[in-house]
């Protein structure tokens, strides 16, 4: 289901000016606070209306202010997940789910599949009032996807929870994208929180676009060490090597396997800091790191401090070193190189 906008409308600080489209798939806006993310949450959803411009989704045309198109809230087929989980607090679980149901043209998912993709069956009678806060997130994102939306919609889904309550959210998150064909859009501050599920992203500064594509493209520019950034891995087929480490193999390079914690399903997303990977010349007899991955420098970024560099290995590999370690190295694009990651250094 794609996307399509072009549009205009005046802020107090800034004019919001977007253009862009997007195929069927998960994209991040990021962009730092003021860069008029919220506004293009609200004027996708049909919150606030465009001075000018025209939005498709898929074949329906949403906005399209020469013709006097604007398609309502509850009729554009977007699922919407707020910061705030809104529950309503009188409604068991089972109820506030369902209550997307009113908002369906017609019906495609059923509840017991949406419970079962966010781990909600044994919650179903409970009041928002009995249950933690990821679980409450949990049902707010059920109650969007009853709506049968052509795309979901989350806004900054983890502003409001803790890093224990995120960890919980995230793999419900990754099994939608996984299993369901809903394309994504996850609006976000955190850059990480976004790598965890795409590396596609639309990046917005003062009410424009400043950027579409992979994280790791706009480092030095629009992505910095501040911003979190991180390497993102997708996981299958774990083998239990015993006392908690598991041999997996490298979605899409299957000839490359890495020693990571243990894992949660059979297909599966662990992220690592460029600062837990260092480099050598060549592999290194005796050594307690269990991750020794050959490759060729691609790319290398410097700035005062630091140079991030970029491998190939079969996967694109960022690694984080200090000036003088990539002096004292003379490190050079297109020679070879080895990524040293140690196990544990790999996070959910």
């Amino acid at each position: 289901m794609s996307l399509s906008f072009d549009f205009t409308l005046p802020r107090r600080d800034f004019l919001l000016e977007l253009q862009g489209e997007f195929g069927d798939t998960t994209i991040g806006i990021y962009g730092p606070s003021g860069a008029g993310k919220t506004s293009f949450f609200s004027v996708l959803t049909g919150l606030e209306k465009p001075e000018k411009g025209r939005i498709v989704l898929g074949d329906r045309v949403l906005v399209d202010t020469e013709k006097g198109i604007f398609v309502p809230v509850h009729k554009r087929r977007i699922g919407v997940v707020f910061q705030e989980k809104l529950l309503f607090p009188h409604l068991t679980v089972k109820e506030n789910i369902l209550f997307g149901e009113r908002y369906a043209p017609e019906k495609h998912i059923e509840l017991d599949e949406v419970a079962e993709l966010l781990g909600l069956p044994g919650l179903l009678d409970s009041m928002p009032s009995e249950i933690s806060g990821g679980e409450q997130q949990r049902a707010a994102i059920g109650r969007a996807l009853m709506t049968s939306p052509d795309m979901l919609l989350l806004d900054e889904p983890f502003n409001a929870v803790d890093n224990s309550l995120r960890a919980t959210i995230l793999p419900y998150l990754k099994n939608l994208r996984d299993r369901l064909d809903i394309p994504f859009l996850l609006i976000s501050h955190d850059l990480p929180d976004i790598q965890r599920l795409t590396d596609q992203i639309y990046f917005m500064d003062q009410g424009r676009c400043a950027g579409f594509g992979r994280s790791i493209d706009f480092y030095g520019d629009r992505v910095t060490r501040d911003s979190g950034f991180v390497n993102c891995f997708r996981f299958t087929d774990p083998q239990d090597l015993g006392a908690g480490l598991y041999s997996a193999a490298v979605k899409d390079v299957p000839d490359l396997r890495m020693i990571v914690p243990k894992a949660p399903s059979d297909s599966y997303s662990l992220v690592l800091s460029p600062r837990a990977v260092a480099l050598a010349r060549q592999r290194i007899k005796g050594l307690s790191v269990r991750n020794q991955i050959p490759g060729y420098l691609k790319k290398m970024i410097r700035t005062e401090t630091h140079v991030l560099c970029i491998i190939d290995a079969g996967v694109t590999i960022a690694s984080q070193i200090s000036v003088i370690a990539a002096d004292e190295m003379k490190l050079k694009v297109g020679e070879p190189v080895c990524c040293l990651i140690k196990s544990m250094s790999f996070r959910a």
